[in-house]
This record gives structure tokens, sequence and C-alpha cells, in this order.
């Protein structure tokens, strides 16, 4: 079975979103956008309030290496998922995966994030990265083509 992605979040370490991408349909009608508007905001709400979930975890299992937390919340019908970084920073994932789902489905979802967060530093740890490039504005966003371009190649392999 295939997961469906729905949005990708990288969030920093206080919370500030870093990099939010959406991956539902690109319909360009009226009625569509609108809609659109309404799920992006619904993901971006989500990705906070994962943060708190996170953050739970993380005081709960103090002991635990693991940067992969796991389910972290259903609501509807998406399921979210987060991962950790040794920075703080937070990677959160909105699927259609049911919250019962096997743990191949898990695994596959572990792998996803292990593949973004090598991805992501491959882009943060470049000698050649310079901060004050088109590739990070001034906020911090993550505006690089490159990156953009893995992701899709991996929301790609994921989804099919």
């Amino acid at each position: 079975m295939s997961i469906v992605l729905h949005c990708l979040a990288i969030l920093n370490c206080q919370g500030t979103p870093v990099y939010m991408r959406t991956f539902d349909s690109t319909d360009r009608s009226a009625e569509t956008a609108a809609k659109q508007q309404d799920q992006c905001v619904k993901y971006h709400y989500l990705a906070h309030t994962s943060c708190d979930v996170i953050e739970e975890r993380l005081l709960q299992n103090k002991t635990s290496s693991d940067l992969y937390i796991g389910l972290l919340q259903t609501i509807g019908d998406v399921s979210v998922y987060g991962y950790v970084l040794n920075t703080g920073n937070r990677l959160i994932l909105v699927t259609s995966v049911p919250a019962e789902s096997s743990a191949v489905q898990t695994a596959e979802i572990k792998a996803l994030f292990q593949q973004i967060h090598a991805t992501y530093v491959s882009l943060i740890c470049n000698p050649f990265y310079d901060m004050a490039a088109d590739m990070v504005d001034r906020l911090g966003n993550i505006n690089s083509p490159k990156f953009d371009s893995i992701v899709d190649e991996l929301v790609n392999a994921y989804s099919s």
C-alpha cells in the first residue's frame, strides 16, 4: 500500500517553520484554490500542534537516542508523524496512512524521514552553502530548488 503524503514541514528548535511544502493536487480552479488554501492552513496548524506532542514525548523518554518519534496525532483522515534532529529541529509529515498501520508502513515512513534528514543535512552542511544566497531568505526559510526537487523525488517514490 502506498503512502499518501500531504505535507512536509521542517521547524527550527524554536518552532518556526523553515520549510513547509504541500503535495496535494495542483488544480487551478477558484474553488480548488480556496480548498487548497484551507488545507495549507490545516497542515500549518497540525505542524505547530505537533510540536507540543514532540516536546511531551521527549520529556517522557529522555533516554532514547532514536530520532524517529513516530505517530504524533491523528485528526480526521490524516496522521501526523514526527522526527527530531540532533539540533532540535523537527521534521513533521502529514499523511493519509491510518493510525493502525502495519509495521511495514511505519518502517517506510521512518525511512522517508531518514532520507529527508540526509537531504537537509547535505544542504545545510555544504561548505559552499551561502546563507545570504537565494537558497535561504532573511528569515531562514529554505528556498532551494535542488532541495525541492529531491523532496519531490522522495515523495513520488513513496507515493507510488
